[in-house]
């Protein structure tokens, strides 16, 4: 049994809630990026918000890795617009 005197609900809801939550907010978080950073604008301008509702549909968003970083930054100064 834990002490909830230190954990709020957020931290001891089920795996299937927390997931819930997180796809449920997905669209909009997405939305924000490609309003807001250019590399985000490029990178996602094919995917439709309101379609990521599941573990394969973010699977299948294109990932930044670093080694794309420098060239990015190189492209786009100071930060290859992922701010």
């Amino acid at each position: 049994m834990t002490d909830s005197r230190h954990y709020n609900a957020l931290e001891t809801r089920t795996g299937v809630a927390r997931e819930a939550d997180l796809m449920a907010r997905l669209a909009a978080q997405v939305a924000h990026a490609t309003a807001n950073a250019p590399y985000y604008a490029r990178t996602l301008s094919g995917v439709d918000p309101t379609s990521l509702t599941d573990r394969a549909a973010l699977a299948a968003l294109p990932l930044v890795r670093k080694t794309m970083l420098v060239e990015e930054q190189r492209a786009d100064p100071p930060f290859g617009g992922l701010v």
